[in-house]
């Protein structure tokens, strides 16, 4: 898993059963920038005790209501090179 940034949208991609996947970087719950702790397998927010599966669903919170998991993001490979889709500014 590797974090991306490119300013409006941060993220983090993976490979998985030969598929490229993505989810954002951001927090559904405050809008905090998650952390990869790798060797766990999971984002972690800094902001409060919540942590999301590398697939973006929610492991565990304590919040009063489980906030949303992860959007994922559109991403593709061509030519061996990795590309993350991003909207439009102002989109």
């Amino acid at each position: 898993m590797l974090p991306f940034d490119f300013g409006a949208v941060a993220g983090f991609v993976r490979r998985s059963g030969g598929q490229v996947l993505a989810v954002s970087a951001t927090c559904t719950h405050l809008g905090c920038r998650l952390n990869l702790d790798a060797p766990a397998r999971q984002l972690d927010c800094p902001c409060h005790r919540t942590s999301f599966a590398v697939d973006g669903a929610v492991l565990r919170h304590q919040l009063p209501a489980t906030p949303a998991p992860l959007p994922r993001l559109v991403v593709r490979e061509a030519g061996g090179v990795v590309e993350v889709l991003v909207p439009p500014a102002g989109a």
